[in-house]
Formats: structure tokens, C-alpha cells, sequence
């Protein structure tokens, strides 16, 4: 396909914020690039990637997409049916963009586009977030131009006929200037203030909240006495914005204990933590990484492929985390954990050193450069 003067660039991402904050990062460092370049996202109608998309300022386009059943019944007829006029309204808007080329950052969303591209010969890139790839990423990745990763531990996920580039994970630019002093100075709290911050993800965890809740049932009377020989310990909890309502209702009667069904500002809550607990999807450790915290991993243990276990476990062996599993979980254990780390600040302080270390801040430009280098030779 002949290119443009004006190039146009469309990105698919959908599906969780996991998929679609890369994705939006990706699009800030091409845009920084070439101010000229015209970026158009791709996902599903009333979604959170149009939400996000519209928010953040960018076109979007909806197409039909439905995720790959787990099981293999009947439902693949609607999930080819329900595709295929996602393919085919995707090859519509690829003959009328005539884009330069396509970007997915994987998800469900994606397949419909990145399939479309392929039939168009329209050059596509591809960003894969975890440790362990996506279907869509590995079904599509042997015609790309270039997979860029994550984890060195990926390239052994991927065939020996595929191109990949190593780019760690975008995180958004308001991570680069972020600073835990400034934080807790814009958030009101005192500088002795133990800050711990415990999220489940954007949707939430249900593991992770009752284990939270514990805390004012089960081991009430641990909590309370951990308070007394630790009042300057605060937690911060993120319910989830699809989970009980009433759950953060609940959590605030407990002492010491500040709940949210949703967190809008949680990049200036996790500056200004001294420490991180909940899920281990790729972009939460992009993050944690990114503000070098030390954290308590409780992997999802339902998700795609087991990717959030391996995500921890290459942060357990940086010694950056503490790992758990989802089934030991609890109350009991969540103030243990707590009280091991908030007594040995020497170990806190490495954890967040090693998880530091981790980072890749200039993820997005090594993305952009690495595309247009690719892109020019063509």
C-alpha cells in the first residue's frame, strides 16, 4: 500500500485498562513524534477503550468483536459469526483510512482488526504485556512486522519466525513525574503516615476484599493491636468499580482503613505508598515498577494462560515482591504480611530498589523508533 504524506495510524486495543493504557501511551509517543500523524483507535461500541479513547482526545472507531470461548461448545459459531462482521466492517475502514500501517496491544478486541490488515497487506505491529502471550498476540504474531515484549522470559513463547523487540511495558506519562513527597503533600497526608495501598485491579478482586474485611471481623483483634504498635499505619483499598457496592461501605468501618469502590487519582495513591498489595497484571507491576515500590502479589489465579502468576514470579525472583497465592489469602495472612514488612524497612526499602531496576520508562519511544526504523525500510 502506497504511504501518505499525512500518515495515518490505527490502533486496536480493548477489553481492560491492561490492553488500553499501552495502548493510549503508545499513541501519546507517535503523536509526540510526528504531530502530523492522524491516530484512530478501534474497539467495541459504549466500551471502556471508547471511553478511555474519546477522553484522552483520540478518534475512535467501533467494530464487533467476541472474545474465544474457553470452552469448546457451541458458542464458536457466535464467536466466528459475531468476527466476521467485525472483519469485515474492519476492512471497510482499512480501504477508506488507507493507513500506513496497524497497531494492536492485544485483547479479544484486536483479532477483528489485526485479521483485517492481514487480508488488506497492511503492515501491523503488535505489543504484548505479560510474561506469557495473549491468544490474539500469538495467533497474529508470525505475520507481523515486529512483536515487541515485555519480559525477555516471552521470547520463548513465540515462534523461531518471528520478529521481536524487547520494549518493557508503556506506562503513562504522568508516571515520569510523580514523586512520593509531592504526592503525600497534594493527598494531605503527615510525612510518618505508612501509607499501604491495596488495589484488585480495575474491576476489582474479591479475594483481595475479603481479605481486607477480615481485618474487622476474624482478625479484628490482631489489627487492633497492630494499630498499637503501629498508628501510623494507613490503608487505602480500591474495591473495584463491577464489585459489591456495599463493599466499601463495609471497610470503612473498620479502623485505620480508607475503601473506594473506584480510585480516580491511584497514580498519586501509589506514589505516595509505602507499599503495594493486590493483582499482578502487567500494566499494576509497569506501574509499581515505575515508582520502584515494593509490593505483595496475589495472582489472579482464573487468568488467560496463568500469565499473572508468571508476571510474579519474574518479580519475586528480581526480589522486587512477596508472592501468595489466591487460595491462602486471607486476613490472617494479609496482617502478617504487613507486620513482617513494616518492622523491617531495610527489606522494604530494597524490594524497592529491585523493583526499580525493573522499570523501562522510555517504553513507548523505544516503540516509536523501533516502528518507523522498521517503517522506513520498507
Amino acid at each position: 500500500m502506497t504511504k501518505q504524506s499525512t500518515h495515518t495510524l490505527i490502533l486496536g486495543a480493548g477489553g481492560t485498562g491492561g490492553h488500553i493504557y499501552p495502548a493510549l501511551s503508545i499513541a501519546d509517543a507517535f503523536h509526540e513524534a510526528s504531530p502530523s500523524m492522524r491516530i484512530v483507535f478501534c474497539g467495541e461500541k459504549g466500551s471502556l477503550e471508547e471511553s478511555s479513547v474519546r477522553k484522552a482526545g483520540f478518534e475512535f472507531y467501533s467494530i464487533s468483536a467476541y472474545p474465544l470461548p474457553v470452552k469448546r461448545v457451541g458458542s464458536y459459531v457466535t464467536w466466528f459469526l459475531k468476527n466476521l462482521r467485525g472483519i469485515v466492517s474492519s476492512l471497510f475502514f482499512l480501504r477508506k483510512e488507507r493507513p500506513s500501517f496497524v497497531f494492536g496491544t492485544g485483547g479479544y478486541v484486536t483479532g477483528p482488526l489485526i485479521a483485517a490488515a492481514r487480508l488488506c497487506r497492511v503492515p501491523y505491529f503488535l505489543h504484548e504485556q505479560n510474561s506469557i502471550p495473549g491468544r490474539a498476540n500469538r495467533l497474529f504474531a508470525k505475520g507481523a512486522r515486529c512483536v515487541f515484549i515485555s519480559y525477555e522470559a516471552s521470547r520463548s513463547n513465540f515462534g523461531d519466525n518471528v520478529s521481536l523487540a524487547f520494549s518493557g511495558n508503556p506506562v503513562r506519562s504522568i508516571f515520569q513525574t510523580l514523586d512520593k513527597k509531592s504526592s503525600r503533600h497534594e493527598l494531605g497526608l503527615e510525612p510518618d503516615t505508612f501509607l499501604i495501598l491495596i488495589t484488585g485491579g480495575s474491576l476489582g478482586a474479591q479475594t483481595v476484599n475479603e481479605a481486607v474485611e477480615g481485618l474487622g471481623t476474624e482478625a479484628r483483634e490482631g489489627w487492633l493491636h497492630f494499630l498499637k504498635r503501629y498508628p501510623e499505619a494507613q490503608v487505602v483499598v480500591s474495591t473495584g468499580q463491577l464489585r459489591d457496592p456495599s463493599m466499601a461501605e463495609r471497610l470503612n468501618s473498620i479502623p485505620h482503613v480508607q475503601a473506594h469502590n473506584y480510585i480516580e487519582d491511584l497514580p498519586l495513591w501509589l506514589s505516595a505508598s509505602d507499599l503495594y498489595i493486590g493483582r499482578a497484571g502487567a500494566m499494576t507491576l509497569a506501574e509499581v515498577t515505575a515508582l520502584a515500590k515494593p509490593s505483595v502479589l496475589v495472582p489472579f489465579p482464573y487468568a488467560a494462560d496463568n500469565h499473572q502468576n508468571e508476571n510474579a514470579r519474574i518479580m519475586k525472583a528480581a526480589g522486587a515482591s512477596r508472592v501468595c497465592k489466591d487460595r491462602i489469602f486471607n486476613a490472617n495472612v494479609l496482617l502478617n504480611t504487613i507486620e513482617q514488612l513494616i518492622s523491617d524497612p531495610e527489606a522494604l526499602e530494597l524490594m524497592g530498589k529491585k523493583a526499580g531496576e525493573l522499570a523501562v520508562m522510555d517504553a513507548a519511544e523505544k516503540i516509536v523508533e523501533k516502528t518507523f526504523k522498521m517503517m522506513d525500510g520498507a
